[in-house]
């Protein structure tokens, strides 16, 4: 009786721990438009978290341009008098000495070290946007990726579904003599074809899903459905825009652009604050003897400056002199292939949205229409297995095409927004 109770206990104890581990094996499901995503990306994503601290860094920078150098004092007394014979003598016949000093930069050395670190601000504000600009293409292309293949996967579950119910009916009439083997090995070839596909294409899925994760911050085994609204990326877009007003949209709001126009402003600043350190500076002091000059107690006052004889600081100017003319051709160079991304990535968008345009919008539902219709003749054998295969390949390629191609028009359009800088097109 004992045994059996603790065989039972255990019974239960396995029960318990194997529902506990499978209800933790099961993948939370996520279904979100791109609105939601996008908002969780700009909340939650590392790398922008980290972006905002550089621009927090740069803000200090100026702080710290702002600040005036520190007085330096000097105090001296005297460590052991022979005269009264006393360590540390501060009475009056002792001896001591104070000096202070401050150093007076000259030539506006601080003020344009300032304008450098605001300059500074601009760059690391402008790195912060244009990061966003690439994340968020990312983000887009990823949405759309991810909901186009979700959508062929569906196409490829319900094939493999009816072909699991074919090859089941067709070895059980095998196994009556009604069915030549021949017949069940092309069904069975055809359906192992499209369980080898189906793998793929969920490996490609769990990639997608995977980078998108990483860009909303979800946790892992998390199934990201993606929701797009009715009829999105149906409506004619890059035909109403011209390719100058697209050029003309990207140099307004193209960061990494203004990130090379203030690079070579920061050079310029940089070059001047260089020039200005050829100017030696001026230290300024106060000093007090009380009895080891001419006269007790004596005050003085101490002006110094370096004469700029040898060290002009031509290094340094020379350094600051090519950086800018560098940085004056890398934005030539940054202009140019703006010119060229705008130029592709509004080719692209004509192209396929050309292409499916030339779509009649019924053609899919009239092509699943006819699928079901094959799908029941092949049951009431009225089409053959030859015919059946062939239509089936064609209605499965044909799907595969056509989210390929919606997802193509998207990313196209996504482009023109990643090289216009700017949400130009609303899919």
């Amino acid at each position: 009786m004992i045994n059996r109770l603790a065989g039972l206990t255990w019974l239960v104890l396995f029960a318990t721990v194997f529902r506990t581990t499978a209800s933790a094996q099961v993948k939370d499901t996520l279904t979100l438009t791109l609105p939601q995503a996008e908002q969780q990306f700009l909340q939650k994503n590392i790398s922008l978290l980290t972006q905002r601290y550089s621009i927090d860094s740069a803000k200090a920078g100026v702080i710290t341009a702002r600040l005036y150098d520190n007085p330096q004092v000097t105090f001296e007394n005297v460590l052991y008098n022979h005269t009264t014979r006393k360590w540390f003598d501060l009475s009056y016949q002792g001896q001591n000495s104070l000096q202070a000093e401050q150093l007076l930069k000259l030539a506006g050395k601080r003020n344009k070290a300032v304008k450098l670190a605001q300059s500074g601000i601009k760059l690391s504000e402008y790195q912060f946007y244009d990061l966003m600009r690439t994340l968020r293409f990312s983000l887009h292309d990823n949405f759309y990726d991810l909901y186009y293949k979700q959508q062929s996967l569906e196409t490829f579950a319900s094939q493999i579904a009816f072909l699991q119910t074919v090859v089941t009916a067709f070895t059980a009439q095998q196994a009556k003599g009604n069915i030549a083997p021949k017949e069940v090995v092309r069904i069975k070839s055809m359906l192992y074809d499209l369980q080898h596909d189906h793998l793929s294409l969920q490996e490609d899925i769990q990639q997608t899903q995977s980078d998108l994760a990483l860009l909303i911050r979800v946790p892992p085994g998390t199934v990201i459905r993606p929701v797009l609204p009715e009829g999105a990326g149906e409506k004619p877009l890059a035909l109403s825009y011209s390719y100058q007003s697209l050029l003309d949209t990207a140099r307004e709001n193209r960061y990494d652009l203004k990130i090379a126009q203030e690079t070579v402003n920061y050079n310029h600043l940089n070059l001047r604050l260089q020039k200005s350190m050829a100017v030696p500076d001026l230290q300024v002091g106060f000093s007090y003897d009380k009895q080891g000059n001419f006269e007790r107690n004596y005050n003085g006052l101490n002006v110094s400056m370096p004469l700029p004889f040898f060290n002009r600081n031509q290094g340094n100017i020379k350094t600051a002199r090519a950086a800018l003319e560098s940085s004056k051709l890398q934005l030539e160079g940054q202009e140019d292939e703006l010119a060229h991304e705008v130029m592709n990535s509004y080719q692209l968008a004509l192209q396929t949205e050309k292409l499916l345009n030339e779509f009649d919008p019924g053609f899919e539902n009239e092509y699943t229409t006819m699928m079901n219709e094959v799908e029941k003749n092949f049951r009431l054998h009225n089409i053959g297995l030859l015919e059946f295969i062939d239509l089936y390949d064609a209605y499965r390629n044909n799907v595969l095409k056509m989210n390929a191609l919606k997802y193509d028009r998207l990313h196209a359009l996504e482009s023109l927004n990643f090289s216009t800088g700017t949400p130009v097109f609303h899919p």
